[in-house]
């Protein structure tokens, strides 16, 4: 694509259409995300509902989520419950549909300044930086912990007594050996 009245090609994408942007970067990525929850909503709470209730096992990205935020007690959990624990899905929903309008609005600007394209890579790399570098530093540590403690429980203590026999056995067995040649 070429400015109007020059020859060149623009530096960054050049685009003398808005709306067409808006269209493709916005709102037809958000019609095919409406689509998906509305369907899933409808699989989810509709078509699977007995197996769901029958089932407390059979986790739900709802019940995943709530759990967590149950547990944590923080700000999503308090705001999910403004209208009482019967909506608590209908807030769920409209939380996540508000979170997905406000990234979504994002791409638009994103895409058309230079700036906050290098902004926005700067800060999907950080993220993933900070995140890989914690897990490394917090979690893996805590599991290396937890799984040598639980091999030291699977594993009996021997008493010195049993030590002493494991000694004698082994003499035993050296000195057949020797015997044997």
């Amino acid at each position: 694509m070429h400015p109007e009245g020059t020859s060149q090609r623009a530096s960054w994408p050049y685009v003398e259409d808005k709306t067409y942007l808006l269209t493709w970067l916005f709102l037809v990525p958000l019609g095919a995300y409406t689509l998906w929850q509305v369907l899933y909503f409808l699989i989810v709470n509709v078509l699977r509902r007995q197996r769901l209730l029958n089932d407390p096992e059979v986790m739900t990205s709802y019940r995943e989520l709530s759990k967590k935020a149950q547990k944590a007690n923080n700000l999503w959990w308090r705001l999910s419950s403004l209208l009482g624990d019967q909506n608590r899905m209908f807030m769920y929903i409209t939380l996540q549909a508000i979170f997905t309008v406000a990234t979504m609005a994002l791409t638009v600007p994103i895409f058309l300044s230079y700036e906050l394209h290098v902004l926005f890579q700067i800060l999907k790399v950080s993220a993933a930086v900070w995140n890989g570098g914690s897990f490394l530093l917090e979690v893996m540590p805590k599991q290396v912990v937890l799984k040598e403690k639980k091999k030291a429980e699977m594993q009996p203590a021997q008493t010195p007594h049993d030590q002493s026999s494991v000694k004698t056995e082994n003499k035993i067995e050296t000195n057949n050996f020797t015997e044997m040649r």
